[in-house]
């Protein structure tokens, strides 16, 4: 029984395994971009680590939409054609409203930061370019979903490799030729095409009609999962906006530190994609000692997010925040790190809760971690001036709060869940 169990778990994170890395292929550009900026100076890394805060705001709706695709898509392989036709509708006309919006707001939107001005220039120029992009990067997340499901990853490691050898190519041409953030992002548009191309081909994604009845079903999975980022990704501009109150010098140590763990936090919704269609799956197979299952993966997933965390964290300050001192990040990102291990852990409690469909759970969880921890907290540090210390904690007391809750709510409503 045990040895079934641990296989079984092994098998859980080796269907998770594809999911995380088309999660790491929609952060690598953002990545790369944020990495040759740090040779432009500071300006360049507060623009781009202001703008990463914003980017994955903005690409939220598309990537909850493609989690629900897979999700109805495992669920129902035998009308792929409709899911994914269906799939991509909502993709495209999601993105196409919400490109317009960002392209005459663009500048507005800066002021949730307080920046020097040429900054505010730099980054209103840059999300008008990510109006343009966006439709690109949603119309890419139908045929990966299509490649996952398929067990066709190497695929989409090709187009990650040719998209990226591109945009290195572009950013380094455009720093050379002076056009610096500017160019680095144009540079980003076309790779971003050409990767939304290549994963075209690849999945051999055809147009069909589009049905009614999987549109209502991918929006009633991906509604949830929107509200729990929407709420997310506010409190977390809230959050930045209170950290660039503080002085360009602490906001620059917060943007690197911020951004190498958000980055790895970005990468995980990757496991919890990987994880909702594992456990949706074995609801609908009716698989014995669920909750078990859930328990032992937790546990593992704890034990790899800890282990991890000094593997990455240095590699990563050298690629994406190498201008700022390693002695003014160092006794203050291994506090913002405890979010990526509590994330890990709330990763695996949602995706249950959301493969039986509790959507009460995940929106109280969004409520209580983002509203009423993240956002007092935030309030209290700024007004006393508690600085970057109590910025560096904040996120990992919040992710802890959303986990605590999650698996309090399991225990105390089994008779409610598949277990």
């Amino acid at each position: 029984m045990k040895q079934r169990l641990n296989k079984n778990i092994f098998n859980t994170f080796l269907f998770a395994l594809p999911y995380i890395l088309v999660e790491f292929t929609n952060t690598l550009l953002v990545i790369i971009d944020k990495s040759m900026s740090n040779s432009i100076g500071k300006t360049a890394i507060i623009v781009f680590s202001s703008f990463v805060t914003l980017n994955w705001a903005i690409n939220t709706i598309q990537a909850c939409i493609s989690n629900a695709h897979a999700i109805v898509l495992a669920r129902d392989k035998e009308n792929y054609k409709k899911v994914n036709s269906s799939a991509m509708l909502i993709e495209l006309v999601s993105s196409v409203v919400i490109s317009i919006l960002i392209f005459i707001f663009s500048n507005q939107i800066t002021y949730v930061y307080n920046l020097e001005n040429d900054a505010r220039e730099i980054l209103t120029i840059i999300l008008k370019l990510k109006a343009i992009q966006l439709p690109l990067l949603a119309i890419g997340y139908v045929p990966k979903n299509i490649l996952k499901i398929n067990n066709k990853t190497n695929r989409i490691w090709i187009s990650i490799v040719v998209s990226s050898l591109i945009n290195i190519t572009g950013d380094y041409i455009s720093i050379k030729l002076g056009y610096n953030e500017i160019g680095i992002y144009i540079a980003t548009i076309i790779s971003q095409l050409v990767n939304t191309i290549l994963l075209l081909l690849f999945s051999k994604y055809k147009r069909y009609k589009s049905s009614l009845d999987y549109i209502k079903q991918i929006l009633y999975f991906a509604k949830d999962l929107i509200f729990n980022k929407i709420v997310q990704r506010i409190v977390n501009i809230y959050y930045t906006s209170v950290a660039s109150s503080f002085g360009t010098n602490i906001y620059a140590i917060h943007c690197v530190c911020g951004t190498i763990v958000d980055t790895l936090c970005e990468i995980i919704e990757g496991y919890y994609s990987g994880l909702l269609v594992q456990y949706s799956n074995d609801i609908d197979n009716k698989t014995n000692n669920l909750l078990k299952k859930v328990d032992t993966v937790e546990l593992y997933g704890n034990i790899f997010a800890i282990a991890f965390i000094p593997i990455c964290i240095y590699p990563l300050w050298l690629i994406l925040g190498n201008k700022i001192p390693w002695e003014n990040c160092n006794p203050y990102i291994w506090i913002y790190s405890i979010e990526f291990v509590a994330t890990v852990a709330g990763c695996n409690y949602r995706a249950y809760l959301s493969a039986n469909k509790n959507t009460k759970a995940i929106r109280m969880m969004a409520f209580i971690g983002g509203i009423c921890v993240r956002v007092p907290l935030c309030y209290l540090i700024k007004k006393y001036n508690i600085g970057l210390i109590g910025l560096a904690f904040v996120c990992g007391i919040d992710r802890i709060v959303r986990a605590i809750y999650l698996r309090l709510y399991i225990k105390f409503n089994k008779t409610k869940l598949f277990v």
